[in-house]
């Protein structure tokens, strides 16, 4: 993430509830804090054989519920308010 407009995107993911954003040593991402509509009781994915790409491309070896994983966050923001604040600092003529 390098433009002023990606950045605007991002801003628009985290007013979502349980939505945040994080950097790490490989880049950028979304921290989803909400349940697929898809999981079901017993775990299983509703619509495994057609769910799309991005799930299949999951690997579950390690997740973030397996150890606190801001412990590799280099920037995490939980709000629209922080990443905003970042973002002004980050581009000076941010909202000019």
């Amino acid at each position: 993430m390098r433009s002023k407009a990606d950045f605007e995107h991002l801003l628009w993911q985290v007013l979502h509830e349980g939505i945040e954003a994080y950097k790490d040593a490989d880049g950028w991402y979304l921290l989803i804090s909400t349940r697929c509509s898809h999981l079901q009781k017993n775990g299983h994915c509703e619509i495994y054989d057609s769910r799309p790409a991005i799930c299949r491309e999951y690997n579950n070896d390690w997740c973030e519920y397996d150890a606190p994983a801001e412990e590799g966050f280099m920037l995490h923001f939980h709000s629209y308010e922080q990443l905003l604040t970042y973002c002004k600092k980050r581009f000076k003529t941010w909202g000019q």
